[in-house]
């Protein structure tokens, strides 16, 4: 028995790699996506932009949390994927939601717009909060 793989590999304009592979007459096609950077946009009640964002923040939080909220943050522009804590369905635009942990207690509840590189901020807070168990 002859086994035959052929994979195709090409680089589309918006940075997806495409991927088409043949094996005994059955096609398959993945989406690899290679964003350099990720766009950050705030999807929260109360902040719609980094400038709400960060007055929400220093408003909730203190400095040694908002320096920690922040790293997380810039872990998030360059990789959202990586540092997911767990898949948590998906949002109101069909996205895969994730959420990572700042410290023990507080988290950020976010979205990946893979074709787009961009990663939605819906939540900041205590796991209670984030995940819809604090009344």
């Amino acid at each position: 028995m002859i086994t035959t793989i052929i994979i195709i590999t090409t680089i589309i304009p918006n940075e997806i790699i495409y991927e088409k592979e043949r094996f005994l007459n059955m096609f398959s096609i993945s989406f690899v996506v290679s964003c350099e950077k990720w766009e950050l946009r705030f999807s929260m009640r109360k902040a719609r932009d980094y400038r709400e964002f960060m007055q929400y923040t220093a408003d909730n939080f203190s400095d040694k949390l908002v320096m920690l909220i922040l790293e997380k943050l810039e872990l998030l522009r360059k990789d959202p994927l990586k540092y997911a804590r767990e898949k948590l369905g998906e949002d109101k635009y069909n996205n895969t939601m994730f959420s990572i942990e700042v410290t023990r207690d507080i988290r950020i509840l976010y979205s990946v717009n893979s074709k787009n590189c961009i990663v939605f901020i819906w939540e900041i807070g205590s796991h209670k909060k984030v995940y819809g168990h604090d009344p």
